[in-house]
């Protein structure tokens, strides 16, 4: 039997030259994504003022706390007559950001809207309201996302995700393996798919951080927002891969063929560890690294299935078939071992698998790789060993299980996609119990109280605002203020405490150190004068718990 060997019509030899030129550009772009980043999902952890304050007068300014360091995208300001003001005067600050407010002529809730990226190249969005003389007559909440751009996102991002690990895995086995020369045009469209995808995504990025329409994406500001984050470093990267991936079919010789492949798979897993949830987790030494290696074990097991399978249709090609079957080993090694690592990262405790919108997308994919792996299975021990002795029906037969592993991996990746929706259970737990606020009026025939009391929380001590004024609205010129804190309940005799005044003309109590109890008995006694006070009562259910000292 003769052997026949498909030899290329060789490139111009300035091609060599150029991708060693271009292999040590791309391999400088990728170290750009190794700069240290923030590292969590950036979450809101305090407001000033705290959302749901009532204020006896306009503040100058407002200032947001945030886990981790941010950068605003859309700032906006709704009055209560329901007009908005975008906010352009914004102060960065290390750990959050601080804007000067218009002119506040008007009595209701107000409501500050922001849009800021966190170092993981995330939008977040919230709204803080509070309110100024009254208490607001309603909530103002942030406008929901848009079910259309929703999907286009999602859609974008698989997308992506096929045209990265198929175009570029058709790239490597060729590059390797001699895969058939006659699927060019097919992994020229799966490279043109994913170039596409990933622009999109920058695109819809900057929409959906700035929550803009689509027709917004024709004009800059969108790109210019989501190129200015961690995802446009991201998507540059990917793009480089994806250039590299297709430079390696135009090479005639296999040394810089292969180096070009190799440039491409750097780029890929640089590119995917530069930005998202995995890799932002802390330590970031071992998350980056760990999510590159998942990409080159993805890329290795998933973008060869379609090379594989087009290699079956020739009778005396093995070479890949059997390269694959040595590897794959190794692969799923690093595959588990990786994954397992950024599970590990992820996840603070067990139970987040099936009570956060991540966990359960994870037991998704878990399910369909448990599939994925059965069918691989029944290749590796009940085909391959036919198909390497020539039997035609078994090479018939391990095409079909193929291209039904191909239609699992792309579920597989379909269900991927929908990580960019929720943040990583590590992120909505690591942020420090928010102190509940409680807020009420006391009305009495000579005077009137607004208080607002922040709870003690853990490592953080509570807090008491009072503005006093008399029955006709006008302030109240009290000399001095003391608050008494009780629960004859609990045994609690009254805690008295003196409130110093403020500026703004409220009365502050700082530092309280109070115990869990279910309610507070709060007594306001004002000194008006040597021979003049008021006194003001309330009782406030705190929604706690406490324990006694009684052992049954």
């Amino acid at each position: 039997m003769s052997t026949h060997r498909v030899r290329r019509i060789g490139a111009p030899a300035s091609l060599a030259g150029l991708s060693l030129a271009l292999l040590r550009w791309l391999c400088a772009l990728a170290m750009l994504a190794w700069a240290p980043g923030a590292l969590a999902h950036a979450s809101l952890i305090a407001s000033l003022p705290a959302t749901g304050t009532v204020l006896p007068q306009a503040p100058a300014a407002m200032r947001l706390t945030f886990n981790e360091p941010v950068s605003p995208l859309l700032i906006r300001f709704i009055q209560p007559d329901g007009s908005t003001k975008d906010i352009t005067q914004t102060e960065v600050l290390p750990t959050g950001l601080e804007m000067a407010l218009p002119t506040l002529d008007q009595q209701g809730t107000y409501a500050l809207s922001w849009h800021v990226v966190s170092a993981d190249g995330h939008p977040v969005g919230g709204t803080v309201t509070f309110s100024i003389g009254v208490e607001g007559t309603r909530r103002v909440q942030e406008s929901s996302r848009h079910p259309a751009r929703v999907f286009l996102i999602w859609l974008s991002r698989l997308g992506g995700y096929i045209g990265l690990f198929a175009g570029i895995g058709m790239a490597l086995c060729h590059a390797f393996c001699a895969a058939r020369t006659d699927k060019r045009r097919l992994a020229f469209g799966f490279l043109a798919l994913g170039a596409v995808a990933t622009l999109l995504n920058v695109g819809l990025l900057g929409l959906d951080a700035l929550d803009e329409p689509a027709s917004a994406l024709f004009s800059p500001g969108p790109w210019r927002t989501a190129f200015s984050t961690s995802f446009g470093l991201a998507a540059t990267l990917a793009l480089a891969a994806l250039g590299a991936a297709a430079l390696a079919w135009l090479q005639a010789a296999p040394i810089p063929r292969r180096l070009v492949v190799a440039a491409a798979l750097l780029l890929l897993g640089t590119s995917l560890a530069a930005s998202g949830h995995a890799s932002s987790a802390p330590p970031a030494w071992l998350a980056r690294p760990a999510v590159w290696l998942h990409v080159l074990a993805i890329t290795l097991w998933i973008g060869s299935l379609l090379p594989l399978a087009h290699s079956l249709q020739d009778m005396w090609q093995t070479n890949l078939l059997k390269r694959f079957s040595k590897l794959i080993p190794a692969v799923l090694l690093i595959l588990f071992a990786s994954g397992g690592a950024l599970v590990y990262l992820q996840f603070d405790k067990p139970s987040s698998l099936w009570q956060t919108g991540y966990g359960q997308i994870l037991a998704l994919k878990l399910a369909l790789l448990i599939v994925l792996l059965v069918l691989g299975t029944y290749n590796r021990l009940r085909l391959t060993d036919a198909v390497l002795g020539g039997q035609l029906p078994a090479r018939r037969v391990m095409r079909r299980v193929i291209y039904a592993e191909c239609a699992v991996a792309l579920l597989i990746l379909a269900t991927v996609a929908l990580w960019r929706f929720t943040p990583p259970p590590r992120a909505l737990h690591s942020l420090p119990p928010a102190p509940a606020e409680l807020t009420a009026h006391i009305h009495d025939t000579a005077a009137m109280a607004d208080l607002a009391l922040t709870l003690p929380a853990p490592d953080q001590s509570g807090h008491l605002t009072l503005y006093l004024s008399n029955a006709d609205l006008t302030p109240l010129a009290a000399q001095e203020v003391d608050v008494a804190f009780s629960n004859p309940q609990a045994g609690i005799e009254p805690i008295v405490l003196p409130a110093s005044r403020a500026n703004d003309g409220t009365w502050q109590v700082g530092d309280l150190e109070l115990p869990g109890v279910p309610a507070w008995h709060i007594r306001i006694d004002a000194l008006i004068s040597d021979f003049d006070s008021i006194r003001l009562e309330t009782t406030l259910e705190t929604g706690q718990s406490w324990r006694t000292n009684d052992p049954n």
